[in-house]
């Protein structure tokens, strides 16, 4: 009875999405998705980054130690992360439009719920679950969409993107500290809430891809992948290669973001103005560095995506290892714009790397189980080098140990010559056999 009427929900899901309007693939109507997306992630990926402005004034007012104040932004990333199955379950279930939707309403309620926290662990329930909650389900809508909705132009919508992340790094931190500092982290807070609102309103373009145009072969190879089930990916050797690497890399990757403010104002004496700043050139490093590593992985006879991502995050790690040895501002400012521009063969790459890996048909499942995977690390590093910032009184061992460790989860992927990933002659050959075993299949109960 509740197979049948699961099956039943499914089904008239499946018919309200076949009236929606549709639109094909690299259609003008991508690109209003595109630039759509590009708004959203300016603002989720933004707010995200702002967390480290504040934290200061969140550990002020509440009088809370650094390690207890991190837990709600890596809560926010973190439970984000963990969530990403849910929102693969809903874009498959209904729609990318609907799982933003969901991630909007989630935000709104979730910021405007913690301005009004009377003691900081109200915080964790609301700024922590509820909008990490949110924040994840709107970007990952945006960016597997992006997938969808694109095929020629892949490259170039994927690095679009992954730069509008460094914007939003660039003008809502800004935007963050002039809230914080006219009225307050409350006031900040309902204002992110508002710039939620506007995700939501955003994401009404998500309309379903019209696939009726794709081959025959693209169709069996869908229902196959279908077929086979999410087993499939935990049997897939080259996504396990990338999951673990991400995995590790994600331990220490936000531990520079968000404590350095902290960092420059015990240890170096800049004011948290001044610090805000660094947040800029990060961004501006990135913006280009996302492009450009994108484009630098369409020369596959120069230049091999996982040997661009491994090298770029082992120079991250050791620019995060110097960092306690930067002794003036210009030398903190030098590090970050090298840890922004490394920044690209990591994220700004991310959904290209793991089409590597996993077929079209899979991205979708492929990209949850990544999340999920990558939040159970990114809740830990922050408030693991927070502690141990509040136990030794310096932040110099949790950078040391912060860029150690990207290094390592980058010689993860050094893996990936050793397992044996599957051709695009292999996969064809099994698409063809899939096909004559369907039209035999077809033939013997047409005589029948």
């Amino acid at each position: 009875m509740v197979a049948s009427h699961d099956q039943d929900c499914g089904q008239e899901s499946q018919k309200l999405l076949e009236k929606e309007p549709k639109c094909r693939s690299d259609s003008c109507w991508s690109w209003l998705v595109c630039v759509a997306s590009t708004i959203i992630v300016i603002i989720v990926s933004g707010i995200m980054y702002s967390f480290g402005l504040l934290l200061p004034p969140l550990m002020e007012n509440f009088g809370a130690s650094r390690q207890s104040t991190a837990w709600i932004g890596s809560l926010n990333l973190g439970f984000g992360y963990v969530s990403s199955p849910l929102g693969s379950l809903i874009s498959d279930r209904f729609s990318h439009r609907v799982t933003a939707i969901v991630g909007a309403l989630a935000g709104i309620t979730g910021f405007s719920l913690a301005s009004l926290s009377p003691k900081l662990w109200m915080m964790y329930p609301t700024y922590g679950l509820l909008s990490g909650f949110g924040h994840r389900m709107i970007y990952n809508a945006c960016m597997v969409a992006i997938v969808d909705y694109f095929v020629k132009r892949l490259s170039l919508a994927v690095g679009i993107m992954a730069s509008a992340s460094a914007i939003g790094m660039l003008v809502i931190t800004q935007v963050t500290q002039g809230l914080l500092d006219t009225i307050g982290w409350q006031g900040t807070l309902r204002g992110f809430a508002g710039f939620y609102l506007l995700c939501g309103l955003c994401s009404l373009v998500f309309v379903p891809v019209d696939r009726s145009n794709n081959n025959k072969g693209s169709m069996v190879a869908d229902k196959k992948a279908e077929e086979k089930g999410d087993l499939s990916l935990l049997r897939n050797r080259p996504f396990l290669v990338l999951l673990s690497s991400f995995m590790v890399v994600n331990l220490s990757f936000y531990v520079p973001t968000v404590h350095i403010i902290k960092h420059c104002e015990q240890e170096l004496n800049i004011s948290g103005d001044k610090a805000s700043m660094l947040f800029i050139y990060l961004a501006i490093a990135s913006f280009f560095s996302r492009h450009f590593f994108c484009k630098l992985g369409e020369f596959r006879r120069h230049f091999n995506r996982f040997h661009l991502y491994q090298g770029g995050m082992t120079i991250s790690g050791l620019c995060v290892i110097f960092l306690p040895s930067a002794a003036s501002y210009g030398s903190v400012i030098a590090i970050f714009i090298v840890i922004g521009f490394m920044e690209g063969s990591s994220m700004g790459q991310i959904s290209l790397l793991l089409l590597k890996c996993v077929k079209q048909s899979q991205f979708n499942q492929a990209w949850g189980y990544l999340s999920f995977f990558i939040g159970v690390t990114v809740s830990i590093g922050p408030p693991l080098a927070g502690m141990m910032a509040d136990k030794l009184g310096s932040y110099a061992i949790p950078f040391y140990s912060a860029g150690a460790v990207l290094i390592a989860g980058a010689s993860i992927i050094s893996l990936m010559p050793c397992v044996k990933q599957q051709t695009d002659s292999e996969e064809e050959e099994e698409e063809v056999q899939f096909v004559k075993e369907e039209f035999l299949v077809t033939e013997r109960i047409t005589a029948l």
